[in-house]
């Protein structure tokens, strides 16, 4: 005969399991709930595919833990999806952009990486509370930002973008011959 089928021992087992369960969530907790949850902000300006924006998923990987974190910031590899609205006429370019928000992160060096138009491009970034949590992609340039990278950094326009080739056309700083008479 189980021991289980008697509804006092079964009681009994319900009651010490529950307050186990209880035993282990209450309590003061534990010193690094007073950290701070640091999240980085995520920004992303790229060329449109086809007059589409679609989602860019951003990529990080932990890379080394530096000081203690919250016990719910994340410590393993994640992705965040950064939603993307246009495209926008930037300088004769149909541009996308997007802005979102990791999940906490612990402290330490983490690669953050998104796949553009022009490419994949990553990033090694020391995540501190007190630090830089700005996390910028620009279609076209390397890295993910400076401060304010977003701001000083534009998409050249289509004439812009052109590379000149050995051609004769004079720069800037040379004075151009006077056209032939004729």
């Amino acid at each position: 005969m189980s021991l289980m089928k008697h509804s006092g021992l079964r009681a009994l087992v319900t009651a010490s399991v529950a307050a186990f369960a209880l035993a282990a969530c209450g309590g003061s907790g534990s010193a690094n709930d007073k950290l701070p949850l640091i999240r980085a902000t995520l920004s992303i300006k790229s060329v449109s595919q086809g007059g589409v924006c679609e989602s860019v998923p951003v990529r990080m990987t932990p890379k080394e833990f530096i000081g203690q974190a919250n016990k719910y910031a994340n410590n393993r590899m994640m992705v965040a999806e950064v939603k993307m609205a246009g495209p926008t006429d930037e300088n004769g370019a149909p541009m996308c952009n997007g802005d979102g928000e990791t999940l906490p992160l612990a402290p330490g060096n983490w690669e953050f990486s998104a796949p553009l138009a022009s490419g994949s491009t990553a990033c090694l970034r020391n995540i501190q509370a007190d630090g830089d949590l700005s996390i910028v992609f620009i279609d076209g340039v390397e890295g993910c930002g400076d401060p304010g990278a977003a701001a000083d950094s534009t998409m050249p326009s289509a004439a812009e973008a052109e590379v000149p080739g050995d051609s004769a056309e004079p720069t800037s700083s040379e004075t151009p011959a006077e056209p032939p008479a004729g």
